[in-house]
């Protein structure tokens, strides 16, 4: 099948999509059956973080290291923490070592597994970012180093950006990466993303509604039905020079994935023109368009896929035919 080839498819702040989705996220329940390490003690979470004996040169711990829960997270960062529990926070260890007036940070957040941690770091992924061999991934820009290992999202900051403070927030961070034993893994949907023009590192992972809406906005509803049961991935293309974003989505069943499929296409429907497909789509796949741009949609047992927005009928007909 044609389609088939195609879906075997800063620093320091996210873009926060806010609203009611505080209320909604910080009482969604976690997916225990997703965890695959122990919940770590807050002693342990505290050890990743404490370079109290001078294990970073010339750096002192200035006060108790701070553990934020699932309570307690919006007394530490209020605003933004509604979408670390889109990814199933439950923990974080927080530091501050001082060097004379100058401050670096640590928090190092605990997720429900490393599918999670992977998830809130790829959200930092960007274009040219200047990644480092830190942990599984990491990214270095001027002020912080953002990394995941195992179920952990790790950031070291400094607001000062001399080459000196970047050494020792990549020094700090090397060290906690050392700390952390269980490497985790990339989320398995990933492995299903195409591989011709894929953009290396452009994956980024969801599972819920607010998820997408920092990878990718789709709509003000929750129209493909997601609830943190899906697993779903974003990736970036290259076609002629210029990037679309390909997705997957993984439901727990194909009835689930049917209902998400046609809660879709009425929402692109009502938005937007149908496209006509060859008899072969059987109503498994749906083209629209609006405002000159080409979105696309199938479904496949379980899984949906597609793309966005790309800018010509003739680019999209050179997608669906890899």
């Amino acid at each position: 099948m044609k389609m088939q080839k195609l879906f075997l498819l800063a620093g320091v702040l996210l873009i926060i999509i806010v609203g009611c989705a505080k209320q909604e996220i910080k009482d969604a329940a976690p997916l225990t059956k997703s965890m695959n390490h122990s919940p770590a003690s807050a002693d342990d979470l505290v050890n990743i973080a404490d370079f109290s004996d001078n294990k970073v040169t010339n750096w002192k711990l200035v006060s108790p290291i701070k553990i934020y829960d699932k309570k307690t997270i919006f007394d530490y960062i209020d605003g933004a923490a509604e979408i670390y529990f889109a990814y199933d926070f439950n923990k974080v260890a927080s530091a501050e070592y001082k060097n004379g007036q100058t401050s670096i940070m640590i928090d190092i957040y605990e997720m429900l597994s490393s599918d999670s941690a992977f998830g809130i770091y790829s959200l930092n992924r960007y274009q040219d970012a200047n990644y480092v061999n830190i942990g599984n991934e990491g990214i270095l820009t001027g002020t912080s180093l953002d990394f995941w290992k195992g179920k952990y999202y790790c950031k070291t900051y400094c607001f000062d950006q001399s080459s000196v403070y970047q050494k020792d927030i990549s020094e700090f961070a090397s060290k906690i990466a050392l700390k952390i034993k269980e490497p985790g893994e990339e989320p398995a949907i990933i492995k299903k993303l195409m591989q011709k023009n894929l953009i290396s590192k452009s994956a980024k992972y969801f599972t819920r509604k607010l998820g997408l809406d920092n990878i990718h906005f789709v709509a003000d509803e929750n129209v493909l039905e997601l609830n943190g049961e899906i697993k779903g991935v974003v990736a970036d293309y290259n076609l002629g020079g210029n990037r679309y974003p390909l997705f997957i989505i993984e439901y727990p069943s194909a009835q689930k994935a049917e209902i998400a499929f046609q809660s879709y296409i009425k929402y692109l429907g009502e938005k937007s023109k149908p496209v006509a497909l060859d008899a072969s789509s059987d109503n498994k796949a749906k083209m629209f368009e609006l405002d000159g741009k080409f979105s696309f949609v199938k479904i496949d047992g379980q899984d949906l896929s597609g793309f966005w927005d790309i800018e010509s009928l003739d680019s999209a007909k050179t997608v669906l035919i890899q």
